[in-house]
């Protein structure tokens, strides 16, 4: 009898459970009608505006699946996307920004999402001790866009992001000649340099780049080289390096001067 009784009570407990979760999804439709999607977007973006980003991704969603051909597709596309990146899912962002460039060509949100796709994969760029594939990936979009767009309004910001991007880069190639040159493999070292300086002169790592392959130029006793290198360090660079480099930078030239003057030079 007691089982019984509880068999009643948990099958009564399901159905009001269930029929609370109908008239509650009944609910969410209501709130949610596709008559009004004018209306329906600006809620959207009142609660976009107001960083409640969970509750304008469902409006967004709506609306471009409700009203995909009509005037508010694309803002909903766009803003959707935006709510990613706002949460810092870049990768479902860039593919939400994807969908708007290739479905929507005609938007006047292409630009704009072309650009927000790049700056994604710029923040997904990692620290340059780690695999350089998505710094290169992040280049790869920024020189597109510039190539697509170049009087945009954008261009300043990506001009600097490609200085950040390579500035990593370089970064990644000093340290590793750094390395050989705490390990005293200097043709190594040199290799690394010369990478720099051949490829990445537009980085705030070019002139310590210089100094370190004069370091290398003198400890292979290569001194005609390492004055040069010193000199044009001396002439323009001087502003890029730290202090510590700048006690380096001396050094190597007192050293270059004495080997000058046992010389004869």
């Amino acid at each position: 009898m007691i089982k019984r009784s509880t068999k009643i009570l948990t099958i009564l407990l399901s159905i009001i459970f269930f029929g609370t979760t109908l008239q509650f999804c009944a609910s969410q439709k209501e709130e949610l009608k596709a008559d009004d999607i004018a209306e329906t977007f600006q809620r959207g973006m009142n609660y976009y505006e107001k960083d409640n980003y969970i509750k304008a991704e469902e409006v967004f969603t709506f609306i471009i699946y409700n009203d995909p051909g009509g005037a508010y597709a694309d803002d909903a596309q766009f803003y959707l996307a935006e709510t990613y990146f706002s949460r810092e899912d870049y990768l479902l962002a860039i593919s939400e920004y994807d969908r708007l460039i290739r479905r929507m060509k005609n938007s006047s949100f292409v630009e704009d999402a072309f650009w927000r796709k790049t700056e994604a994969y710029c923040e997904l760029s990692p620290d340059f001790r780690l695999e350089r594939d998505m710094t290169d990936k992040a280049l790869k979009y920024l020189y597109e866009f510039i190539d697509i767009y170049p009087e945009s309004k954008f261009r300043d910001d990506a001009d600097s992001r490609v200085l950040e991007m390579r500035g990593k880069l370089a970064r990644k190639l000093l340290e590793s000649a750094r390395l050989y040159d705490t390990l005293h493999e200097y043709e190594s070292a040199v290799f690394y340099y010369d990478s720099i300086i051949n490829e990445y002169a537009d980085t705030k790592h070019y002139a310590s780049a210089r100094l370190g392959k004069a370091g290398d130029m003198v400890a292979l006793e290569r001194w005609s080289e390492a004055r040069e290198l010193l000199n044009s360090v001396a002439l323009s660079g001087r502003e890029d390096i730290s202090p510590k480099e700048i006690i380096k930078m001396r050094i190597l030239g007192e050293q270059v001067l004495e080997q000058a003057g046992s010389n004869g030079n």
